[in-house]
């Protein structure tokens, strides 16, 4: 059974992985789903840090994969949940 939680596997740069994870006590319906959310990582590729996810939180679901391109620039949102991230 999935926790129904959102979830993102993010590369913020090639080979530095981290994935976001809706706080289980997120205000459903949010604006932006990230503000009640806690990053994690960095990661040296995105299978280590699903590896992470799967040993250490409850099946999300489902997530979204964002690739790195060439001049990705985190928001605020993104940028702040990085600064704070757990490994």
């Amino acid at each position: 059974m999935s926790t129904g939680l959102e979830c993102e596997f993010i590369e913020v740069n090639p080979g530095r992985w981290y994935y976001v994870l809706e706080n289980w006590d997120a205000l459903k319906g949010a604006f932006d789903w990230r503000e009640h959310s806690t990053a994690y990582g960095p990661f040296v590729s995105h299978d280590s840090a699903a590896d992470h996810l799967d040993r250490e939180h409850a099946n999300p679901g489902g997530y979204e994969i964002s690739r790195y391109t060439d001049g990705f620039e985190p928001d605020a949102v993104l940028a702040a949940l990085l600064a704070d991230s757990r490994h």
